[in-house]
């Protein structure tokens, strides 16, 4: 994210760092069945895992006060790797990454602990962490790429990033840093790669102030002044949502564990996906656009998905990014105090002695 200075008008400026760029990019991955099986027990076997590495932190806790640390969660990793039979599909990055996972979840927690989240929870079916490959052992030939532990596979989703730096001797792939291998909700086997590459091109700006407001989901953009149209969600998105509400009925009047309900689910699952990318797509083209036409962006009440990717692409293209977080909320009205009775009078110390040697 840019770093926000404040400057003389009270908005947060970005200062332009044009260097070295972290670019994230997926693909979808076509294995035969040998290596979907592979990859599904490696799936598995890493939330086993998780939950394992879990319990024990638990256990050293409720025995002496306190959990694990790095080393331990990474020797209780390695010990867990040597008890297994087979090894094989379980590449060492993958096991070490979701040591350091759990580890870092609770080193978050015990920094800042929050009640509402809780302690980090056992992972249940279906919510397998993701298998993390390195760099050293990936490698891309053409429409073709190699895992550690997996072989080569199919893949499709566009082209590699540009201006890839070569980084250390140590990567198979130019400007590889790291992956991910997980499943989608339409149980499609996804990779998930960051790239180190340089500064992208800054071409002159065809305007000098971009102002973009936000009001909730709408978005208003003006150009030196000039109102400049936003594309909003199109036929097939809307088509799509209202294909959505009705699958959503009718997954609402199905038996759970039913053949059907999962046949519905999984048609929900792709179509919701569906809308999700044009959304995004429709971000990142508007994001880009400004980013291009302006020299300076100025940014009002824009939160979320939108302030992050003008924030990135600022810094890429060399923009000046003033993000205004607009006027305070106005305070909430207190509730009136409820009229409390009177405490009795309090009895000097004095006054009871003397009335007790009345009595007596």
């Amino acid at each position: 994210m840019a770093v926000e200075q404040p400057d003389a008008s009270g908005a947060r400026a970005a200062p332009p760092n044009r260097g070295v760029r972290y670019v994230g990019w997926q693909c979808r991955l076509y294995p035969n069945r040998p290596q979907a099986r592979l990859l599904a027990l490696c799936r598995e076997g890493l939330r086993e895992l998780s939950n394992e590495l879990l319990g024990a932190s638990n256990l050293k806790y409720s025995r002496t006060g306190r959990h694990m640390t790095g080393k331990e969660f990474r020797a209780a990793a390695q010990d867990w790797c040597h008890r297994r039979a087979n090894r094989d599909p379980f590449p060492s990055t993958a096991i070490y990454q979701v040591a350091a996972d759990v580890h870092a979840a609770f080193r978050n927690w015990h920094a800042r602990p929050r009640a509402r989240q809780g302690l980090p929870r056992f992972k249940p079916e279906g919510r397998a962490p993701g298998i993390y490959v390195a760099s050293a052992g990936t490698r891309f030939d053409g429409a073709t790429v190699r895992l550690p532990k997996f072989g080569w596979m199919r893949w499709r989703g566009g082209s590699l990033p540009a201006r890839r730096l070569e980084g250390p001797k140590t990567r198979t792939t130019l400007g590889m840093v790291y992956g991910r291998v997980w499943r989608d909700a339409g149980e499609r086997w996804m990779l998930s790669c960051v790239f180190e590459c340089g500064p992208a091109d800054a071409p002159a700006p065809t305007a000098g102030v971009a102002v973009v407001r936000g009001d909730g989901p709408r978005v208003a953009v003006e150009l030196d002044g000039r109102p400049v149209e936003v594309p909003g969600p199109d036929e097939r998105s809307d088509a799509d949502r209202r294909r959505m509400r009705r699958l959503q009925r009718r997954l609402s009047r199905c038996a759970e564990g039913s053949k059907r309900r999962a046949r519905l689910l999984e048609r929900f699952r792709n179509v919701a996906r569906n809308v999700r990318n044009r959304e995004r797509d429709r971000h990142h083209k508007l994001t880009t656009r400004i980013v291009l036409a302006a020299g300076t962006i100025v940014a009002e009440g824009v939160r979320g998905e939108m302030l992050r990717q003008l924030e990135y692409k600022a810094r890429w293209r060399g923009r000046e990014l003033q993000v205004r977080r607009g006027p305070p909320e106005p305070e909430a009205r207190k509730r009136p105090e409820r009229a409390r009775r009177p405490a009795p009078p309090v009895r000097s110390a004095k006054r009871e002695s003397s009335n007790e040697g009345r009595r007596v």
